[in-house]
């Protein structure tokens, strides 16, 4: 199952880099207007976890039930 995931993963690679013909800095530029916009807002939902746990250790009524 994993050898079929990764060839999957370097056909896509390969097409992508044909598209742009082997060029390094098409590639970047696709990759780049590919990123989220800088507006668009992450949850680092590891960092609130530590967070709601750190609070409840800390003696706050847990917002879990």
């Amino acid at each position: 199952m994993a050898d079929e995931i990764i060839k999957e993963l370097w056909e896509v690679k390969d097409g992508i880099a044909r598209e742009h013909g082997y060029d390094v800095d098409a590639l970047i530029a696709h990759l780049r207007a590919k990123q989220r916009p800088e507006t668009q807002r992450v949850v680092d939902l590891h960092a609130l976890r530590k967070n709601t746990e750190q609070n409840d250790s800390a003696g706050a009524p847990s917002s879990r039930r």
